[in-house]
């Protein structure tokens, strides 16, 4: 991914991603939309969550620490 600070949004407005959150308990299909080009930053291969990737989410959501849950098998596809 480029520098989001100078990625253009989707080609038609903001990004969109379609997610298949395949929970066996509770499988859905998640329509998420980045309005904000903060809201993405670049992530190298193997990216994991770390400590810093925790605070940028947490910063971003407007919150004190961030509970992040990891959705097992997820799959996920940009909508362009």
């Amino acid at each position: 991914m480029s520098d989001p600070s100078t990625a253009p949004p989707g080609r038609n407005g903001p990004w969109r991603v379609l997610i298949l959150d395949r929970d066996p308990d509770d499988p859905k299909w998640i329509v998420a939309t980045v309005v904000e080009l903060a809201d993405m930053r670049p992530a190298g291969p193997g990216a994991a969550v770390d400590e810093v990737t925790t605070a940028w989410v947490a910063g971003r959501a407007g919150l004190a620490r961030a509970a992040l849950t990891p959705l097992p098998g997820a799959l996920a596809w940009r909508v362009e």
